[in-house]
């Protein structure tokens, strides 16, 4: 099978470049890369994605694409009849937050517990961006606030575009520019960037950061800060002396390198060429090489995309990997 390469799906916005992921086709799975400790998918992991399972039609794609802290409330995009729909189950509840027609494009969909953001295009040739928030307490429209993929945590969003690094008080809609920048995440309450290779923030950025050198990728769940170095993926968070080596790749001719991180908890998901997930308390990291499937982790849950086929399960249920 010929691979694809996950960062095909590069958007121009507003003078700043912003990468997102493409899907894969439906059978690909691409051998490992890793260089640090790998594991086998443990089998309780198996068992709870199993009976957390959405089968979808013939003509049709489900996708969990994000997920509040206990998993019990999903964000899930649906794709049948040339139409994607983004839709909030809640404990039973099905509430709609929008839907695209024909070629429209929904991505980069982040959720805090109350507050959604997300994006679009309008066919996979236009690339231009409009991003949304909508509150889950309130049966109201999605509110434009950028054109540009935005993180969301505690009520705040962030994102940046050729005006710098924005945070915007979803409640308030009041919109800040903190300094120039790209890839903004949170780090607790606080906001950290990407400027010239370097961690920046409108004050001190914490002591263990300071000499970092991380790449385009980054990523945060509020109190962990994951990101690309090289062929490397490294970690930080409170209580860490300094950062820490996560995993490793063997380096490849054309290879993607590691893209696209998420963290939640002690887990890291990452993608390169196929998917991988990260125990930070032991090292380990699983390959997904097995039945034509990738994992992420959003939120409070352990997600799994493929062949007509998603799922997701509670972190906190999952067992931790073990220590080569």
């Amino acid at each position: 099978m010929r691979a694809l390469i996950a960062l095909a799906g590069v958007t121009a916005v507003a003078g700043c470049v912003a990468a997102y992921p493409i899907d894969r086709p439906s059978d690909y799975t691409a051998e490992s890369n890793l260089s640090t400790c790998q594991v086998a998918l443990p089998q309780d992991w198996k068992d709870r994605l199993s009976r957390n399972r959405t089968e979808a039609g013939s003509h049709e794609k489900v996708i969990v694409v994000a997920a509040n802290e206990d998993a019990g409330t999903t964000l899930v995009k649906t794709t049948r009849n040339r139409t994607t729909e983004l839709v909030l189950h809640d404990h039973g509840k099905r509430q709609q937050v929008m839907a695209v027609q024909n070629d429209g494009q929904l991505f980069g969909v982040e959720f805090d517990g109350r507050w959604v953001t997300f994006s679009t295009t309008p066919n996979p040739a236009n690339h231009t961006t409009t991003t949304y928030a909508w509150d889950s307490r309130n049966d109201g429209a999605p509110v434009r606030i950028g054109d540009s993929g935005a993180v969301v945590h505690n009520g705040k969003a962030a994102w940046s575009d050729s005006l710098g690094v924005h945070v915007y008080d979803l409640a308030k809609k009041k919109d800040r520019v903190v300094g120039p920048g790209k890839r903004p995440v949170f780090l607790g309450d606080a906001v950290i960037w990407l400027q010239d290779g370097k961690f920046r923030a409108e004050g001190a950025v914490p002591g263990q950061l300071a000499n970092a050198t991380p790449g385009d990728s980054v990523a945060s769940d509020g109190r962990t800060v994951v990101w690309t170095q090289g062929d490397e993926l490294r970690g930080w968070r409170e209580g860490w002396t300094e950062p820490r080596e996560l995993a490793g790749i063997r380096s490849a001719p054309r290879g993607e390198g590691i893209v696209f991180p998420r963290v939640s908890g002690d887990f890291v998901s990452w993608q390169s060429q196929s998917s991988y997930v990260t125990d930070m308390r032991s090292g380990a990291t699983m390959h997904t090489s097995e039945g034509s499937y990738w994992l992420e982790v959003h939120g409070g849950a352990l997600t799994q995309q493929g062949w007509r086929v998603a799922a997701a399960a509670p972190l906190s249920e999952l067992s931790a990997l073990s220590a080569c």
